[in-house]
């Protein structure tokens, strides 16, 4: 082959983006990270640094399992990334988006992004993003105009979960359907993308300030892997 080409070849493919570095860690050493210990800022997270959080969680309890990680896959995460913001700007929790057709299924948002995937499932779910415990206090602070979150007992207020906190947590609470756990846990699954987006008016409502997930796991099609 010419070495021009060898050269132009050499030149794309090292231009060509990878995945973000973060999801290349080890869910010990990203949970190591002090990044990872950050409280989260719920009027303006770090998107990335949460859907990282969460593909980390998902692979620590892979391991805990004795599975193995599963890969991150751009497709299955623009897909993940797409239904949440969709979950979240709607006000739904649901595997269907009715507010487009053209990405309400699984399948079709999954086809959007790629045809390498024969097997697929999906976990949603809506998880509160300040660590309380089951009954707590909530109050309106007229000088600031916030909803406040409190122990009832003592009055101190609760704080917004970390990063890996919050990851774990909904992982947890994740594994507490059997639905859920079952895909999570699925041996067949290779690759997966995880999304998290937070509630548009934290501390705006009397509700509690929550996160809208999704997982999006996928196993190549068997004319794929024959094709490898």
């Amino acid at each position: 082959m010419n070495w021009w080409i060898l050269f132009q070849m050499s030149q794309w493919l090292a231009s060509v983006p990878g995945p973000p570095q973060d999801y290349m860690l080890s869910a010990d050493a990203f949970f190591a990270d002090a990044r990872s210990q950050q409280l989260l800022i719920l009027e303006k997270p770090d998107t990335l640094l949460l859907d990282v959080a969460l593909f980390q969680a998902t692979n620590e309890a892979r391991r805990l399992a004795g599975l193995p990680s599963l890969r991150y896959d751009p497709a299955l995460s623009q897909a993940a990334q797409r239904h949440a913001e969709s979950m979240i700007q709607y006000n739904y929790t649901s595997h269907e988006d009715l507010y487009d057709l053209s990405e309400m299924t699984l399948l079709k948002r999954i086809q959007k992004q790629t045809n390498r995937f024969g097997r697929l499932a999906e976990n949603v779910g809506q998880y509160q993003t300040i660590d309380t415990p089951e009954w707590f206090g909530v109050r309106f602070n007229a000088k600031t105009q916030r909803f406040e979150f409190l122990d009832i007992y003592n009055n101190q207020l609760y704080r917004p979960h970390t990063y890996a906190s919050y990851a774990r947590y909904a992982v947890g609470q994740l594994l507490n359907s059997a639905r859920h756990r079952a895909n999570l846990l699925n041996p067949l699954f290779t690759h997966v993308g995880c999304a998290v987006r937070l509630s548009s008016r934290p501390f705006r409502e009397r509700r509690a300030p929550f996160g809208r997930l999704a997982q999006n796991f996928g196993a190549p099609s068997v004319a794929n892997q024959a094709s490898r």
